[in-house]
């Protein structure tokens, strides 16, 4: 029913206004209509400065209709989103004393995440952070691949270790080290490009294999080796099979003066074989040799000549036969 006002009258007891039996029946009837709506005879309490639930376990629900909102001070609830209400103001959710702040199966206290369930902690997203450190000084432990795009730099720490089994480069490229790099233990690599190996406490480096080197050698000391400073020395292979004059060897005018060749022909279609020295130097246009032979026929099976083309001494050779002829030799070079 709608709110009833009494009639007092026009004055005190003019008689004008409602009886007494008639304003106690109105008043009767608006606080049944009281006590049957919220909150009186709901199940709710309100108490002092409380709102409670009255009933065993069971809820307490604030509603806003439609597309209204719940307000409290600084912050609104609409639908399952909790928002502050004032302009830039940071959102605090604190626990007192030492309690701590749960969602779900996360423990937050204080600048501890932690879970309860002993579950994994899963960031799917990209996490940007400036430091990762341990809070007990033991090692931080990662136990899947790390995917860097940038720089790693072990720089914070007097002796910065890295303990991984594998670095891969993710693209297939070249992982680049642009500073010193020490190994304590035993490097095992199928290719190392280096321009430098070099002993930190200049004792000898070690090497307890086979070495295979493709390119050239050049070392200032060997021991058990002779090393030239003033020439080299190296060797090669030729085959013809034909007459005509062919190139067994160059060398550059402008940096050696003189070569000295050991040259084995082996013609084994008609069983012919030599060995052939021959002596060479220049004065920068002209080039001059002579040579020497020891040939299983007796005679020379070859013709050795000298010519200086486009800076170079060429070393030329006109075999007698036509057959497969293969001239390996060996050759020291003077500088000039």
């Amino acid at each position: 029913m709608a709110q009833v006002t009494l009639n007092v009258g026009s004055n005190a007891n003019d008689g004008t206004g409602d009886t007494l039996r008639s304003a106690v029946i109105s008043i009767n009837s608006m606080m049944t209509e009281l006590y049957a709506a919220s909150p009186v005879t709901s199940q709710i309490t309100i108490e002092g400065n409380e709102i409670l639930a009255n009933q065993s376990n069971a809820n307490l629900k604030l509603s806003a209709s439609g597309t209204g909102v719940i307000e409290l001070e600084g912050i609104q609830i609409r639908d399952n989103h909790i928002e502050g209400t004032r302009s830039n103001e940071d959102l605090h959710l604190t626990a007192s004393g030492t309690g701590h702040l749960i969602l779900g199966a996360l423990r937050i206290n204080g600048t501890t995440l932690s879970s309860d369930d002993s579950s994994s902690i899963k960031i799917n997203e990209t996490l940007q952070v400036n430091t990762i450190e341990s809070d007990d000084s033991s090692q931080i432990q990662i136990n899947d691949n790390i995917g860097v795009s940038g720089s790693v730099s072990a720089s914070t720490v007097s002796a910065p270790t890295l303990d991984v089994n594998t670095i891969n480069s993710v693209d297939s490229s070249q992982i680049i080290i642009t500073d010193a790099v020490r190994i304590n233990g035993t490097l095992d690599a199928p290719t190392i490009q280096t321009n430098e190996i070099s002993s930190e406490d200049s004792s000898a480096i070690q090497i307890n294999d086979n070495v295979n080197i493709s390119g050239q050698l050049k070392a200032g000391s060997i021991e058990g080796l002779t090393t030239l400073t003033h020439g080299d020395t190296a060797d090669g292979t030729v085959t013809t099979s034909s007459s005509t004059t062919t190139n067994v060897d160059t060398f550059a005018t402008g940096t050696y003066r003189s070569a000295r060749y050991d040259i084995s022909e082996s013609d084994s279609t008609n069983g012919r074989y030599s060995l052939h020295s021959v002596h060479v130097t220049h004065n920068g246009s002209t080039a001059y040799m002579t040579s020497s032979v020891v040939s299983s026929t007796g005679s020379s099976t070859s013709t050795f000549t000298v010519d200086i083309d486009s800076g170079n001494v060429r070393l030329r050779v006109t075999p007698l036969s036509n057959d497969s002829t293969t001239f390996k030799f060996i050759k020291t070079i003077i500088n000039v």
